[in-house]
């Protein structure tokens, strides 16, 4: 009987004493045993380093790696290059996991041998008893995409795989060279550069992680985690995977908030933005940032569209149905979807669900 891979499970740390203790206790009642668990303490000035070391003198299997504080990516990386697994299993100190959690991973990427990265479905909880609408749309949004067509098809919708779920082989991120300081999230950019090099990506089914939502946590304090800066990292991307290619500008679909942030990042790298396309009629010269904002009290006939062959149609819609609506109407008209449109905005309820 072969050996059980070994699973390296990548965990930053900083100043994390308040929640690390039900985390560590959950990894060490995994069922599946032959993993490492790589701490990078990144800084800790609390408790934290303390918790580490009794963790480490009761399982063998904990590492410990002390840095100064220099942030995520820099911890993320230093605690990749010390990795001894062929799989690598991101958490997080203040996220709960199932204790069959590696097990099922391993085995859904062993059945599965064309994946490089995957995640799972996951389920939040906080500590104040209310959870954000946001969080549950996005939560939602998420565990909806599956296979690797699910999530290409929203790949620029918003990040499709919860970061602490990522279960990737070792050899994907040698490929793409680790993790990247960039101005937007670095687990959006791992997915976004693995895909360019053609990973293939998936998802358990079944709710393997429990992520925690607090007031103070990253993604609700940091620029590089918000709205101009996804939009940042989306832009560069269909920038770099060549959709502009041959391209004469972008249409944007929707002059919302979205829709006017998508436009600002095509302009910051001098793409030309043709206009925007609403649904509702406005006066015949309306312009939205200096651009036509052409305005149909119902979807845009059949020769509006011809005119915009040669474009990139960016679909921008925040309404499910609107956005559903206007994708029927391109694919009816042989637009392809993430060729010649694609979404930047991620629904709840998903397109595939809304109703007729």
């Amino acid at each position: 009987m072969n050996a059980s891979p070994l699973i390296s499970i990548l965990m930053p740390v900083r100043n994390d004493a308040s929640v690390i203790a039900n985390c560590l206790d959950d990894i060490a009642k995994q069922s599946f045993e032959n993993y490492e668990l790589l701490i990078v303490d990144d800084g800790s000035t609390d408790e934290t380093p303390h918790i580490l070391e009794k963790a480490k003198g009761r399982d063998a299997r904990v590492r410990i790696i002390r840095t100064s504080a220099n942030g995520i990516v820099s911890a993320l990386n230093t605690g990749l290059a010390e990795c001894k697994g062929d799989y690598i299993a991101r958490m997080d100190a203040d996220d709960r996991m199932k204790k069959t959690r590696l097990g099922k991973q391993l085995e859904f990427m062993q059945e599965n041998p064309e994946l490089d990265l995957i995640g799972c479905r996951v389920e939040g909880f906080t500590d104040s008893g209310t959870f954000p609408e946001s969080g549950i749309q996005y939560q939602s949004w998420s565990n909806s995409l599956i296979s690797h067509e699910q999530i290409e098809r929203d790949l620029f919708a918003e990040s499709p795989i919860v970061h602490p779920s990522f279960f990737a082989t070792k050899e994907l991120f040698n490929k793409i060279g680790g993790y990247s300081e960039n101005p937007w999230a670095e687990d959006y950019d791992v997915i976004l550069r693995a895909y360019g090099k053609g990973a293939k990506f998936g998802k358990h089914p079944e709710i393997l992680l429990r992520k925690y939502h607090a007031p103070g946590r990253l993604s609700r304090r940091e620029a590089m985690y918000k709205r101009p800066a996804m939009f940042e990292a989306k832009t560069n991307f269909l920038l770099e995977f060549g959709r502009l290619k041959n391209r004469r500008g972008v249409l944007v679909v929707g002059s919302g908030p979205t829709g006017r942030q998508a436009a600002q990042s095509f302009e910051k790298r001098k793409v030309k933005l043709l206009g925007f396309v609403d649904n509702r009629q406005g006066p015949p010269e309306r312009q939205v940032k200096g651009r036509p904002a052409w305005g149909f009290p119902d979807l845009p006939p059949k020769e509006f569209l011809q005119q915009f062959r040669d474009v990139l149609i960016v679909l921008a819609i925040g309404d499910a149905a609107g956005q559903r609506a206007f994708s029927e109407l391109l694919l009816k008209n042989d637009f392809i979807e993430n060729q010649d449109f694609v979404r930047v905005i991620y629904n709840w309820p998903p397109v595939s669900e809304c109703s007729a």
